[in-house]
């Protein structure tokens, strides 16, 4: 107890004295671009110098600050400060991206200018101490609700505080993170996708990456409705930039969570193609795969329940006519009856209740899928890449053709009966497995 309340009494400490800090930047560095002999190359530079600044110091001044102070007493009431202002703590990913404009202009036109201020004012840090303390305040944070979520686990608060506070933790790191993945988004050259419109910028990293028996490194960028593969371009100067090859939406890949036996390996697929289109993305390290793996997973989840209304409706179209149903292909059948049976139809045969399902790949190894088939707070989906009953019908590629019908296997029958007819609603479907086997 007496340890936590010291990190509570250093984080408010650190406060007061962060926002007197941005608070000295506002009051007598901002003026000083009013002045006449104000370099012309600094003249309406005033939100490439000091970004944000000014909002940061609002925020905390204003909101944050107080509201540390009614935590010194309860100290795990902490993480739930951090939550409440979510959206505010997305102004240090935004100062950050601006931080490199910020040092190049003052190093190209600004350090003499302003250290005439710094003289006056009798102080011993310049300005560029000063601007670099929002990028030294995110880190602490970090550190501190680590130090945190440290107490929590050997003390008696292990409830929701602990989950408040990790939750904070997280959203942290990833504004630390998001910093870097904005500024290397502004690097992406050549690219013809409007990537405002693909939701957040979640991770971006370099994969050595496989296709079809050939290998290159691509640094590939996940955003929420877009998956984008570039190639890196050393610069002398260090500022590397990025060249646009080829993108995918989300909403048409699934993925496989480990393939071969390094644990670096994952595997993206797709729906509606043969199974040797697929991207095998080996990672540099093992947290990398893990992050990566973890986010695809919760987007590819997401879209499911997002879509599963649109997906509703085409699904009771489908009982109306045998015709339409011949017309339809089987990975949406599968797809929509395995949406309504989550979103609230009768519980229908499982192979693999719990965790993700597995297959045996055409390399061999022993994978286990998501995507369509990702594991859910509900429910496990089915995999078009061999999970659950799809592996009964074609076990070895995971892929499911409509050719693969016209084998009068018993696989075949296996899936209609063990599935399909466990359904009280879905006579009508079954009968289409019926047709095409005629």
């Amino acid at each position: 107890r007496h340890k936590l309340q010291c990190i509570m009494e250093e984080l408010l400490q650190t406060e007061r004295e962060y926002v007197r800090a941005l608070g000295y930047v506002v009051e007598n560095y901002m003026p000083e671009l009013e002045r006449p002999d104000v370099p012309q190359d600094l003249r309406g530079q005033r939100g490439s110098i000091f970004g944000n600044l000014e909002k940061l110091r609002d925020f905390h001044q204003h909101h944050f600050l107080q509201e540390l102070e009614l935590c010194l007493k309860e100290p795990f009431c902490v993480g739930r400060c951090f939550l409440k202002h979510v959206k505010n703590f997305g102004l240090y990913a935004l100062y950050s991206k601006n931080k490199p404009r910020s040092e190049r202009l003052l190093i190209d036109h600004g350090r003499e200018f302003f250290k005439q201020k710094q003289q006056l004012l009798g102080d011993k840090m310049d300005l560029s101490s000063y601007l670099l303390k929002p990028v030294q305040r995110i880190s602490k944070y970090g550190l501190l609700l680590q130090d945190m979520l440290r107490e929590c686990e050997t003390g008696a608060h292990a409830g929701h505080e602990r989950l408040e506070i990790q939750t904070a933790l997280n959203i942290i790191q990833f504004q630390l993170r998001h910093g870097n993945n904005l500024l290397a988004m502004d690097d992406l050259q050549d690219c013809d996708v409007n990537l405002k419109e693909q939701g957040q910028l979640i991770r971006q990293d370099e994969f050595l990456l496989t296709f079809r028996k050939k290998k290159c490194y691509r640094h590939i960028f996940l955003f929420q409705d877009l998956i984008l593969f570039s190639k890196t371009r050393r610069t002398d100067v260090g500022n590397d930039t990025y060249i646009y090859k080829q993108s995918f939406k989300t909403s048409d890949i699934g993925m496989t969570h480990n393939f071969g036996d390094s644990g670096l390996c994952f595997e993206i697929w797709f729906r509606r193609r043969k199974s040797q289109d697929t991207y095998v993305l080996q990672a540099p390290s093992r947290e990398v795969k893990e992050n990566w793996t973890r986010d695809l997973e919760r987007i590819l989840w997401e879209q499911a329940v997002l879509n599963r209304g649109e997906h509703t409706v085409i699904f009771r179209s489908m009982l109306v006519t045998k015709q339409f149903l011949v017309s339809i292909d089987l990975h949406s059948i599968i797809f929509f009856l395995t949406l309504y049976d989550i979103v609230g139809g009768i519980p229908v045969l499982r192979l693999n209740s719990v965790g993700s399902a597995s297959y045996t790949s055409s390399s061999g190894s022993h994978s286990s899928s998501s995507g369509w088939g990702s594991t859910s707070p509900v429910g496990h989906l089915i995999s078009p890449s061999g999970g659950d009953v799809v592996r009964y019908v074609h076990g070895t590629s995971g892929i499911l053709e409509e050719d693969d019908l016209d084998q009068k296997s018993g696989n075949q029958s296996t899936l209609g009966m063990s599935f399909f007819t466990m359904h009280p609603i879905l006579d009508v479907v079954y009968t289409k497995f019926k047709i095409w086997d005629q």
